[in-house]
């Protein structure tokens, strides 16, 4: 689980489940619509969906 680094909301986890738990986790942001890539180190990328990202989804 992770918050989103800009408006603190809860942020839904793209690329795993509670049975995959992948190094490399992927989340995105409903509220602001944030895409976050989080390391296994801790790090973190952050850049904002793209408007024919979200058209696909």
């Amino acid at each position: 689980m992770m918050n989103c680094p800009s408006c603190g909301a809860i942020m839904v986890w793209l690329n795993g489940s509670v049975l995959h738990d992948p190094p490399v986790k992927e989340y995105k942001c409903r509220r602001c619509q944030l895409f976050v890539v989080k390391y296994p180190d801790g790090n973190y990328e952050a850049k904002p969906i793209e408007q024919n990202q979200q058209q696909q989804q």
